[in-house]
Parts: structure tokens; sequence; C-alpha cells
């Protein structure tokens, strides 16, 4: 089997039905997304919103005119920061134990040893939980490939310009990995049941999400 991608736990822990019903569908890459990709690579150094603006138009030619603002906005917000300079940029790591894979966006030579990228704004305070499971199973890859010691990760909340310090706790890893053993089911055959607290207000399926029955996405369109 390839290994289970971390952002496939994130999505099976919040809701493994919806996580079933969109198996074997294209994702595309947001704009918010691009915009805090970009941004991130200059992260360390001087931010100049204008070479910023230029990288989004030329990984992303069909971003709208408009977007600029907001991506000046970004910039910013994290001009506000001192940020540390990565090692490296996008490395990919694997844990063989647990059959999962993540990408390091930002891998530095101490504490925290990375960064994950997020390109949602920042809580009041703390850390969401979703991103505290991808620091635990980012971890899970970090302390089996690159190094056994290491204990934390950074969470930067580029558009907000913040970044915070995550130590995934016993509780985010035992969620991650309930998350990966569902989904090593899933790809066995089963069929997730809608959780009771499924986050369904908003969910694009709910039309389609009857418990058991559900039928996956590519089945529906």
């Amino acid at each position: 089997m390839p290994p289970i991608s971390i952002s496939s736990v994130i999505a099976c822990h919040a809701c493994p039905l919806r996580f079933y019903l969109e198996q074997e569908t294209d994702h595309i890459e947001p704009a918010r997304y691009t915009f805090a990709k970009q941004i991130s690579y200059h992260l360390g150094s001087p931010l100049d919103a204008d070479v910023v603006w230029e990288d989004v138009r030329l990984v992303a030619p069909e971003t709208p005119d408009e977007c600029e603002a907001t991506v000046r906005e970004w910039v910013n917000n994290c001009q506000k920061t001192n940020w540390r300079e990565a090692a490296e940029y996008d490395v990919r790591v694997e844990s063989a134990r647990l059959n999962i894979a993540g990408t390091i966006d930002r891998l530095f030579e101490d504490e925290p040893c990375a960064a994950i990228l997020r390109s949602t704004e920042a809580p009041d305070a703390g850390i969401y939980t979703a991103d505290r499971l991808r620091a635990a199973c980012l971890l899970f890859c970090i302390n089996e490939a690159i190094d056994p010691i290491a204990t934390s990760v950074a969470i930067e909340y580029v558009p907000s310009g913040i970044t915070r310090t995550c130590i995934p706790q016993p509780r985010d890893r035992r969620n991650a990995l309930r998350a990966i053993r569902l989904i090593e089911k899933i790809r066995t055959g089963h069929v997730p049941r809608k959780p009771h607290d499924a986050p369904c207000d908003g969910c694009y399926l709910a039309d389609h999400c009857t418990g058991t029955s559900a039928k996956r996405l590519t089945d529906l369109l």
C-alpha cells in the first residue's frame, strides 16, 4: 500500500465519512495556499511584496489582479515578526512504521525542527486541533527519518504573520493513530459511519451523507 498522506489523516479525523466520499477525487490548490507558500520561501530574509506578488503570478498566472491586495496585506503582517531562515524547503519525509508521509515546508537546524505552513488566520490563542495533529504526524516521520529526539514543530500562520511552537501531547498522537488505523480499514473496503460530532454545517456533501449507505463522490457525479 502507498503511504498515507498526512493531509488524509487530518481529513479522516475531521470526518471519516467525508474522507471516504472524497476518495479518488482531484483537489485543486487553493489560492490562499499559493499566496502563503510563496511568502514562506522569503521568510527569514527581507520581505518584498513586489517580489512575492511576481512569484504568485509566475506560479499561478490565472490569479486575478484583485488578489494583489491580499498578498500585500499578508506580507505586511509577516514583516512584523522575526522569522528564522530555513535550511531546506519542501522536504518529504516518511514513517515506514506507520506508513504515512508528508512534506516539511521549512526545515531548521534546531528546535522547533520544522515548520508547517498554514494559509488560515491564527486562532486568538494556542493552536488549532487539526494543526496539532499535523505536528504529531510530521514528528512521527521526522523522529524516524531525520532526528529521533526532535519534539516540536512551528505552526506558521502566514496570513496573520504569526508563528507558534507546537509540542504534540499524548492526546494528539492518539487522535492521529486512530485516524491512521481507520484509513487502513477504509482502504480494505470498510465504509465508516458518520460521527456524532461530524462538522455537517456548510459541508457540500451533507445531502449525500447517509451513514453506511454512502457512495464515493465519484459515484455521485
